[in-house]
């Protein structure tokens, strides 16, 4: 009998240990490090959950067709009942945007419809004049002098202080019809205009790219190859403040690997101070059977080395955030963009805690 209370008394404290070693190699980094990204529709109970955790970072899309359905009209409710539950939780917001309108579409001679338009990023100086408003138009609303904050000054400001423009412009399933490089460089330019003109200290962020979307066939490109060719356009360099990866993969060296790329085609373009946002990393708690499916226990674990690897290179790197893909789970296999997507939450459908988000919060030291 005490004997098995020893051993008991034993794993409690290496428990212990084990916590306050996390919380204190956590502690190095800002809350801003620790983020989330949904996969569904956000409620109020969903960043009223995030706070509860202490996440850092809300990784959420700026819906282009939905907020701008027709030139010079926009519609910020959904954004301004994301915005202001994050402040009130006092998560940091990381907008993406994303999702062309028709009518912008059309100005390219874009002959689709809906959201068959939305993976058609702007071009052409008419398109890039209506992103330019557009993006203007939202630093104007949720910046640091935004009209957001002066309509509702009973919410803690927490403006928005970095734009992730596009995502994953390297694949042909996000930029259509293929990617292409110097045009999204066009995008690049035209987002550090329209907000240097309202505010001068916003940063620029590059959508996250996967390393190999298609299987790294054609048209898509590996993302290290299409960062590099971004550095070649003239002047580019100047336009983005931050890098962003979306590095999948079934292992943790895996992941590191696609961030050494990166890092590697930084260096080679003489930009070691940009920063590195991993806006997408994620594995799922179930489902089929697919390598970024580790089962309940698995995730976990992933989970516990992904934030160890990253906060272990945080300066190497220069890493600002790193964001869970995804919040919630989402079984409902129609709107999941990827097999192994449903199961990706750190909660169930229902808001349930999973292993996984447990691990987390050893890190974020919420709840």
């Amino acid at each position: 009998m005490r004997r098995r209370a020893s051993g008991v008394m034993a794993f409690a404290c290496a428990l212990i240990a084990l916590l306050a070693a996390s919380t204190a190699f956590a502690a190095n980094a800002p809350k801003e490090f620790f983020g989330v990204v949904p996969q569904t529709p956000l409620a109020q109970e969903d960043i009223d959950r995030m706070g509860q955790g202490n996440v850092g970072t809300l990784r959420f899309q700026i819906f282009w067709a939905g907020q701008n359905p027709s030139p010079g009209v926009y519609d910020w409710g959904p954004v301004d009942q994301i915005v202001g539950d994050a402040a009130r939780n006092g998560i940091r917001p990381l907008p993406f945007i994303y999702s062309t309108p028709e009518w912008v579409a059309r100005l390219d001679g874009r002959n689709c419809d809906g959201a068959g338009c939305f993976g058609f990023a702007p071009q052409g100086p008419a398109a890039l004049d209506a992103w330019q408003s557009f993006l203007g138009a939202a630093a104007e609303r949720y910046g640091p002098h935004g009209t957001f904050w002066t309509l509702n000054p009973t919410v803690p400001k927490k403006p928005i202080r970095a734009w992730q423009i596009w995502n994953e412009q390297n694949s042909d399933t996000f930029y259509k019809p293929k990617p292409r490089v110097g045009a999204y460089a066009d995008l690049v330019e035209a987002s550090d205009r329209a907000l240097a003109a309202v505010d001068p200290g916003a940063d620029v962020v590059l959508g996250g790219m996967f390393l190999s979307p298609g299987g790294g066939e054609k048209p898509s490109l590996f993302a290290h190859d299409y960062l590099a060719k971004l550095y070649d356009v003239k002047g580019a360099k100047k336009r983005f403040d931050g890098v962003a990866a979306h590095p999948y993969a079934s292992s943790l060296s895996k992941v590191e690997l696609q961030v050494e790329l990166l890092r590697e085609a930084m260096k080679k373009a003489g930009d070691r101070k940009a920063s590195m946002w991993v806006t997408e990393v994620g594995w799922a708690s179930g489902g089929p059977s697919h390598p970024l499916n580790k089962g309940k226990a698995g995730q976990a674990r992933q989970l516990k080395g992904l934030y160890k690897l990253f906060l272990k290179k945080r300066r190497a790197w220069n890493v600002e955030t790193v964001t869970w893909y995804s919040w919630r789970d989402n079984p409902d296999r129609n709107q999941g963009l990827c097999v192994w997507c449903p199961f990706s939450g750190l909660m169930t459908k229902d808001l349930q805690p999973k292993r996984s988000w447990r691990q987390f919060v050893r890190f974020t030291g919420g709840s």
